[in-house]
């Protein structure tokens, strides 16, 4: 399955050029009327982005399968999507929907530039459910509005718009994270969405320490065979797979970190050697730590 990371060539952003700094941000509008090219099949068809997408959706009316969801139709809600998640477009996008769509990478940012310290410090970012959330008016409002002065800035090309737009989007980030804390207004599917998404959300908030399929299960107030059949039909994972995931995720963000040796990673992951760590990071990526740092450089 393709994976995209070139956030400028989307097939989405062809017919409205704007400045992607450095391929670290986009941010197209929805408009009535509004012409969009026919999207190329290896675009439409089922793929995966390397970067994060949140559509702030006034009126969204697409059929768009995200992971194991459908997004459905849709009033004052944000949409929240992650890197690595299938994304299957069934039809031309419509052309009566009304909104944003926000797409960045990490780098865009100073300190937040990996993708797990990105998911940590705002959690509704998941790899395995899309949240959905209908906000109260005044709060969709106010990201409304951040989302307009996105646009408009990101088109100016005027003197210090990158940090102008990295802030305005920090500071959209913040805003949908106290909007949405606890899940408040979130829109879910079934039963066993809603227990993944709070899986994800008490994986994200274990302070980088990984716990047992138990101990998260116990968190919960369910069992941990109950918290596995609810992440296999969600997901199509175990709920160890789905703790491996953001423990890989963790690991390769700790390997971008030069000043920190394998070893010492290794320990931080509660590895007691590493070699253990070496085998089961190459179990899962297919290389080794250490060369995954390597080619990194």
């Amino acid at each position: 399955m393709n994976v995209f990371n070139d956030i400028n060539a989307y097939f989405l952003n062809s017919l409205e050029p704007a400045n992607d700094y450095d391929n670290s941000f986009y941010i197209r509008r929805m408009e009535k009327h509004k012409q969009f090219a026919d999207p190329d099949k290896v675009f439409s068809g089922p793929h995966k982005r390397d970067f994060f997408e949140i559509g702030v959706l006034e009126r969204s009316t697409k059929s768009i399968k995200i992971g194991g969801q459908t997004l459905k139709e849709m009033k004052n809600s944000l949409a929240i999507i992650s890197p690595f998640q299938v994304i299957d477009y069934d039809e031309i996008p419509p052309n009566d929907d009304k909104g944003y769509i926000l797409y960045f990478n990490p780098h865009i940012f100073n300190t937040l530039n990996q993708s797990y310290g990105l998911q940590n410090e705002f959690p509704f970012f998941k790899i395995h459910t899309m949240p959905l959330y209908q906000l109260k008016d005044n709060d969709f409002k106010e990201i409304l509005s951040l989302s307009e002065e996105l646009y408009r800035e990101s088109r100016a090309k005027k003197h210090h718009s990158k940090e102008i737009v990295r802030s305005l989007l920090l500071l959209l980030l913040f805003k949908v994270k106290r909007f949405t804390r606890d899940n408040n207004g979130m829109v879910t599917l079934n039963r066993f969405e809603t227990i993944m998404s709070k899986f994800e959300q008490a994986i994200l908030s274990s302070n980088h320490h990984f716990l047992s399929v138990a101990e998260y299960a116990s968190q919960m107030n369910i069992s941990p065979i109950y918290l596995t059949e609810c992440t296999k039909k969600a997901a199509g994972k175990s709920a160890q797979k789905i703790i491996i995931d953001y423990k890989i995720l963790y690991a390769k963000t700790l390997l971008h970190q030069m000043d920190k040796s394998v070893a010492e990673i290794a320990y931080e992951l509660d590895f007691n050697e590493v070699a253990n760590f070496n085998q089961f990071f190459k179990r899962n990526v297919g290389i080794t730590a250490s060369q995954f740092r390597k080619s990194r450089k």
